[in-house]
């Protein structure tokens, strides 16, 4: 073989080597970016699911109240349903940081009380630093989640943006309905360690910890009524990643089958011409 032939054959080589190494690395930019979009959307569709469970029917809080009974003749909430849903809309609009505090009066027992004890408040302060937070969060993943689209789209193409993109956020989904069923399975054998253990993982004081005996929120929102609210949250947060699965499925197959036409037309026009 000439020096000309090793040369030709060393260049050559090494471009094909350059070539794969290029394509291993587009593909592992390529999933750390469409990992961050589908983990980015998960958590967007998480707020959204618990904003509309807890923000979109105030007559879900009023049949829970119904039935656990929260505001009888015998409980330190003796109060009329209607004074019980005001509060309860204050409540709802302080955790939101549409309401400066949570200083709340009420027709209690027949007098004018303050409804929240100092340690009801500062729980509440802690659950709406948490929720307040998880808005703001939900905005900075619905930039990352553009802005990752937009670089799968520049590196790339629509077509196999779309494609990648929807694969990764399948992927995401998938993994999440193992953690959850999981979590559920938990919940179902022990929901009060479940409890438990989500409040000392959230709070760093034990503020939580109320006494039935003086706190009026306890005994508003008992055990029973955050398990319902967990299975509504669930519920619509699984409907929704149902869906969000379901379209990435028919965006992957759409892709797909437009790049076979496009092959057949393209392998048609060639063999005629």
């Amino acid at each position: 073989m000439s020096f000309f032939h090793s040369k030709f054959f060393q260049n050559r080589t090494g471009t094909v080597r350059k070539t794969v190494v290029g394509t291993i690395l587009k593909t592992i930019i390529g999933t750390i970016i469409g990992m961050m979009a589908g983990l980015a959307l998960i958590f967007i569709l998480f707020v959204t699911a618990f904003e509309i469970a807890c923000y979109s029917d105030y007559g879900f809080y009023e049949k829970e109240y119904k039935k656990y009974d929260v505001n009888n003749e015998h409980s330190i909430v003796n109060m009329e349903m209607d004074e019980l849903m005001r509060v309860t809309k204050e409540m709802m609009s302080y955790l939101r940081g549409d309401r400066e505090n949570l200083v709340i009066y009420a027709q209690i027992d027949g007098t004018e009380k303050e409804m929240f004890n100092e340690i009801d408040k500062s729980h509440m302060a802690d659950v709406r630093e948490l929720f307040t937070g998880a808005l703001a969060l939900r905005r900075i993943c619905i930039c990352i989640f553009a802005f990752c689209c937009l670089l799968l789209i520049v590196a790339s193409n629509v077509r196999y943006a779309l494609m990648f993109l929807c694969s990764k956020i399948q992927f995401c989904i998938g993994t999440l309905w193992i953690l959850l069923f999981f979590i559920v399975i938990a919940a179902y054998i022990n929901f009060n360690a479940v409890f438990t253990a989500m409040h000392l993982l959230l709070f760093d004081n034990d503020n939580w910890l109320l006494d039935p005996d003086i706190s009026r929120l306890i005994n508003i929102l008992p055990e029973g009524f955050f398990m319902d609210m967990g299975v509504r949250i669930a519920v619509l947060f699984v409907i929704i990643n149902i869906i969000i699965f379901f379209l990435c499925f028919l965006g992957k197959r759409g892709m797909i089958k437009r790049r076979k036409n496009k092959l057949k037309i393209s392998g048609g026009t060639y063999e005629q011409g």
